[in-house]
């Protein structure tokens, strides 16, 4: 099997991950680094010795001609290096959120078009098995007609003790709670739930005004901390989201409820092993008063070994021509419509279309 050539657009943080990830399919290597950070890129060229580092994408992508690059950035440059990387031949997967907006996100898909290349967005949590077990119910029917979803997306990593970082500076993000975790949220129930949304009305907010920089400075914070919104899908299933990166004591609680007429189930990030199911003529004629009654199953093993671990994995997969699923840049503009209507709604206190 011929190599797969790799790159990674943005060498910090997230991409540690992206390049475990490649490294655990089969005829992966990694050829190149981009970042503005020496010291970052130092780090890297110290574990790959052959790798190219560079602080620029065009030097960077005539040097190595690589297959694939990885979009790892912060979210201003996500559009520009994406369309960068497809015009030089690569097949691209980018972080979420797919852009700063929507034009952005569409110009994207439209470079991808272009080039004839494949594009995928980093939704990691289509990879979690609890996720996609809870998919597999609702597709066999198990809920019945589906009438309800709430999920909440919290976290406190960026609480008032924290430093200021790109995801309070809203230039660089583009959003707050709602670039980070709603886009999870809203793919999230998709993917699961296979829900088309047509409206939404929501508010968000930024509770802690300023913070300190790393000189000890204060900055004003100009992206959301909290947001919370409804959503209509087709057929009228209403959905419920409350997300915030400000909420003491919560590490990172992603929680899905989906009920329907004959049945409810619940995914919590929590717990990545169990799902809560409460299906069945039986047992759902009858309310409980005490939430630790409701069922618990533990994901079959036999199901779990054949999931994808990585959105990498399945997107290698689809390069090298088998037949797999992963989040594609038509994945990512849904979300980003939904972030641009929401945006709507807020500036307008009124319902907008999706």
């Amino acid at each position: 099997m011929q190599p797969l050539r790799y790159v990674i657009l943005g060498a910090g943080g997230i991409a540690r991950h992206h390049v475990d990830q490649y490294n655990n399919q089969p005829d992966m290597k990694v050829v190149g680094f981009l970042d503005i950070k020496p010291d970052v890129l130092a780090r890297w060229k110290e574990r790959f010795p052959d790798a190219v580092v560079e602080t620029d994408v065009d030097r960077l992508l005539a040097q190595t001609r690589p297959d694939v690059a990885s979009v790892c950035t912060p979210n201003y440059a996500h559009a520009s290096l994406t369309i960068k990387a497809l015009e030089a031949g690569c097949h691209v997967l980018c972080e979420k959120p797919m852009a700063m907006n929507l034009a952005e996100a569409e110009a994207m898909e439209k470079a991808r078009v272009k080039a004839k290349k494949l594009g995928a967005i980093n939704f990691s949590y289509r990879n979690v098995t609890t996720f996609r077990l809870a998919r597999e119910i609702i597709r066999a029917g198990e809920l019945g007609q589906l009438q309800r979803v709430n999920v909440r997306y919290l976290q406190s990593f960026l609480g008032a003790s924290t430093q200021f970082v790109w995801r309070n500076d809203i230039k660089e993000a583009g959003f707050g709670a709602l670039g980070d975790l709603g886009v999870h949220m809203l793919d999230g129930v998709a993917f699961v739930a296979g829900l088309q949304p047509v409206r939404l009305v929501g508010n968000m907010q930024t509770l802690i005004p300023t913070k300190p920089d790393a000189d000890g400075k204060p900055r004003k914070v100009t992206t959301d901390t909290n947001a919370s919104w409804i959503i209509e899908y087709e057929g009228g299933v209403i959905g419920t989201f409350e997300t915030s990166q400000v909420v003491p004591g919560y590490g990172n609680f992603f929680h899905m409820e989906i009920s329907g007429d004959k049945g409810l189930l619940r995914v919590c990030s929590e717990d990545n092993e169990n799902i809560i199911l409460y299906t069945g003529q039986t047992l759902t004629r009858y309310g409980t008063w005490r939430r630790e009654n409701f069922p618990k199953i533990t994901v079959p093993s036999g199901f779990a070994d054949q999931q994808p671990k990585s959105t990498m994995e399945s997107f290698v997969k689809a390069i090298r021509g088998e037949k797999v699923e992963y989040a594609t840049f038509a994945d990512g503009i849904m979300s980003q419509r939904c972030l641009a209507a929401l945006l709507e709604s807020i500036k307008t206190g009124r319902w907008a279309k999706v």
